[in-house]
């Protein structure tokens, strides 16, 4: 994975702008970029290339874009480019459709089409991710394509949040990820955006069948994080959701190479185990941790963290570590 940044606090504040109209035309396409204050315009921007699929987190300060045909026939990546605002406006004419998009909304435009844009009216920064990716990434038709520019999505339910978290996860922690997770890390990525797209325009059918698993499991993973509580969380409760058998929902787990079952259990542990190491949780007995995230008993829940991290729950409570050490130190001769 490839990352850069650039950032305008080392530029002279006359510069910045143009400055910054050169980032974003590397990133995006050439723009013409204006501001009521460009003195004291500020921007940073880092960009993450997944094997073509760029993504940008960015915060600045009250800009307006411009993007014209003279501009669109000098150079035209035929990409779309989508915003997800996290704090902040985006609103203006694209093309013959006036577009008001704000927080904890995202934005679609096509690099082939006019716009102007103002952004951040109303607030003091903008912050979001910006995302550009080619069109012929998405597996529907170029009709399809056409209609979804200039929409707007929600980023709090459905396939518009899981596009977010999604983001929001790779752009805060991108270490983990090594050049042989590029590949899977952008169709995820475009599998997500895929569906996004085609149940807006009632599509769905269209998209390839390994598409359809893929953005099925990422929903059903976001649905059992949603429902970690319940007790009654299972396989059965979690297929009827979702409108498939469970015998199929089985199966695209066995395609990741685990279980639906396993899967509940390993994130009620993941939570358990994050509120068991809490100063703050040091008082709430085990048993009533085990049973906030869905386990039928302490014994059970015991067993599961035994077996999962090789200690015991209480050995992970804070001043248990430090407690092991001095047990260590008195034994030693």
């Amino acid at each position: 994975m490839i990352e850069s940044v650039f950032h305008t606090r080392d530029i002279p504040p006359t510069e910045r702008l143009g400055y910054w109209q050169d980032c974003v035309a590397r990133t995006h396409a050439p723009l013409v970029l204006s501001s009521d204050e460009p003195e004291t315009f500020q921007a940073y921007q880092k960009l993450l290339d997944l094997n073509g699929v760029l993504l940008w987190p960015s915060i600045f300060r009250p800009v307006v874009f411009t993007r014209t045909r003279p501009l669109i026939r000098g150079s035209d990546p035929e990409n779309l480019h989508l915003s997800f605002i996290f704090r902040g406006r985006l609103e203006g004419d694209f093309g013959r459709t006036a577009i008001d998009v704000g927080t904890n909304e995202i934005s679609v435009m096509d690099s082939s089409t006019p716009f102007s844009i103002r952004a951040c009216r109303g607030h003091v920064e903008q912050h979001g991710i910006g995302l550009e990716i080619p069109r012929s990434r998405l597996p529907l038709p170029a009709r399809y394509v056409d209609r979804i520019a200039g929409t707007r999505f929600s980023a709090a339910s459905g396939y518009g949040a899981l596009a977010k978290n999604f983001l929001r996860t790779l752009v805060n922690d991108p270490a983990p990820h090594g050049p042989g997770d590029v590949d899977r890390l952008s169709t995820v990525l475009c599998d997500l955006l895929s569906g996004m797209f085609s149940q807006a325009l009632e599509a769905e059918d269209l998209l390839p069948p390994e598409t359809r698993r893929q953005t099925l499991l990422l929903r059903v993973k976001r649905f059992i994080d949603d429902r970690l509580r319940d007790p009654e969380l299972s396989p059965s409760t979690v297929a009827t959701a979702h409108h498939v058998s469970v015998r199929y929902l089985h199966r695209i787990f066995q395609e990741e190479g685990g279980t639906v079952s396993a899967w509940i259990r390993e994130r009620r542990l993941a939570r358990a185990r994050h509120d068991l190491e809490q100063e703050a949780l040091a008082h709430v007995p085990v048993y009533l941790i085990a049973k906030k995230w869905g386990f039928s008993s302490a014994s059970v829940f015991s067993r599961a963290f035994r077996d999962a991290h090789g200690v015991s729950p209480k050995d992970v409570r804070p001043g248990r570590a430090a407690d092991a050490i001095l047990d260590l130190e008195r034994t030693v001769p």
